[in-house]
Order: C-alpha cells, then sequence, then structure tokens
C-alpha cells in the first residue's frame, strides 16, 4: 500500500474546477431529488475532496479523526477521510466484509453493499473512491497477480477526463492522476501529465509500466441513503 509517487506542483484550477463539478452535480439531480438533497450531495462529495486535501504530506503516523485512529497507509487515509465528514467507512467496511484480510478489498466490498462501483463509462466525482490492482506483491509469489492493492480519493476531473486523485504514497498523502483513454502514456503531446507511475519498487509486473491507467480497478461511491436503508432494516 506504498507506491512510488513523485513530487507535484499544487494545482490551482482545481478551486473552479471543482465548482463547475458542484454545479454540475445540482443541474444533473433529476426529478426525482430536491434542490436541498442536491446541493447536500454536492456539499458532502466537496468537504470529502477537501477534507483529502488537507492532510497532503501527512501519513508518516496514524490519522486521528477525534479520538479514533487511523493506520498510516493508504485504506487509513480514506477511512480517515470519510469519518471527518460523518461518513463510518471503516465500519462499513467490516459489516460488508467481515473477513476479509485486505482493506482494500473490503472498502470494494462495502461500496457495492452502502453505494455503487463501477469500472468504466462514468467519470467519478470529488470524494469517490478509486482502486487498484497489482500495486505491491501482497501475496509474495513474485507474480502480477494481487487485486485490490491500493485505495485513492478522487478531487476533480478535468474536461478531458483526466482524474486527480489523492492517496497515501510512499512519502505520505499526494496526488496523482490517471487518464483512461490513453492508459499507457506517462504525458500528452503537450506535456500534460496523462498516468503517474504507481507500482512499488520490485514488484512483478505484466509487462506494462505500473502506471495507474494500467493498474487502474474500479471506482466506488458511498450513499448515505444506503447506509440509512441499511441502518432501518437491521432494526426491524
Amino acid at each position: 500500500m506504498a507506491p512510488r509517487t513523485g513530487p507535484r506542483a499544487p494545482r490551482t484550477a482545481a478551486p473552479a474546477i471543482a465548482l463547475l463539478a458542484l454545479l454540475a452535480l445540482v443541474a444533473c439531480a433529476g426529478p426525482s431529488a430536491s434542490t436541498g438533497e442536491a446541493l447536500a450531495r454536492a456539499d458532502l462529495r466537496a468537504g470529502l475532496a477537501a477534507r483529502g486535501a488537507s492532510l497532503l504530506g501527512q501519513g508518516q503516523v496514524p490519522f486521528r479523526v477525534g479520538k479514533e485512529r487511523f493506520p498510516p497507509d493508504c485504506t487509513g487515509f480514506v477511512e480517515a477521510v470519510y469519518a471527518a465528514e460523518g461518513i463510518p467507512l471503516r465500519r462499513l467496511m467490516e459489516r460488508a466484509a467481515p473477513r476479509a484480510t485486505s482493506g482494500v478489498a473490503a472498502a470494494w466490498a462495502a461500496v457495492g453493499r452502502y453505494g455503487e462501483r463501477w469500472r468504466g463509462g462514468a467519470w467519478p466525482e470529488p470524494g469517490d473512491l478509486v482502486f487498484f490492482d497489482d500495486t505491491w506483491d501482497r501475496n509474495g509469489d513474485g507474480k502480477a497477480d494481487d487485486p485490490f492493492t491500493h485505495v485513492g480519493l478522487v478531487e476533480w476531473v478535468d474536461a478531458r477526463g483526466t482524474v486527480t486523485f489523492l492517496h497515501r504514497g510512499g512519502r505520505g498523502v499526494a496526488r496523482a492522476v490517471m487518464t483512461l483513454d490513453r492508459r499507457g502514456q506517462v504525458r500528452g503531446r503537450d506535456g500534460q501529465p496523462l498516468n503517474d507511475f504507481l507500482r512499488a519498487r520490485g514488484a512483478p509486473s505484466n509487462g506494462d509500466l505500473g502506471l495507474t491507467g494500467e493498474l487502474f480497478a474500479g471506482f466506488g461511491r458511498i450513499e448515505p441513503a444506503r447506509i440509512e436503508r441499511a441502518r432501518l432494516a437491521a432494526g426491524r
């Protein structure tokens, strides 16, 4: 869970892009959702992304949210961000996958039970989770056969479809980018970053470079309404 990541300069376009994303969420809410519900959802998404960005450079020691401590790894990072915004991701993971030995796999199970997950076709929103395979040799067999080894938090998506996400990298929480329609490219012709290197040094590969787009496994989104429905159902 400690992939390689290089330094990256802050992107000043993020606030403007995030605002456009929030407006789009409200506009696309549809007739079944009230404006208040859409704004609350947009506020949650913005809060998750902003909370994650506030932890940039941290992660050498456990994350703390109130009295809770979260391990200084990729799963602990997203658990801490969600907890700070009022979503008990850790407990949702325990309920969805009580026997899981991988925190990333448990998070994938949780978004499947309390939200939605997808592997392509739709862009993610700020605050969604992004999952990766084969970032390190978890089972120690020398083969690139390890699903769900890393997880990050989507910060924003630009107009070209490049996803900027936050994750607990090798030196702490960092930003990285991923462009799924150009998975094997590090940069575009204009020099714009498209995909970052993510695989840990020395980990086995299947002939790819270990770029974010190549190791992508899927997106996941927790929906608070589904958490509430599950709680009510359990109380019956």
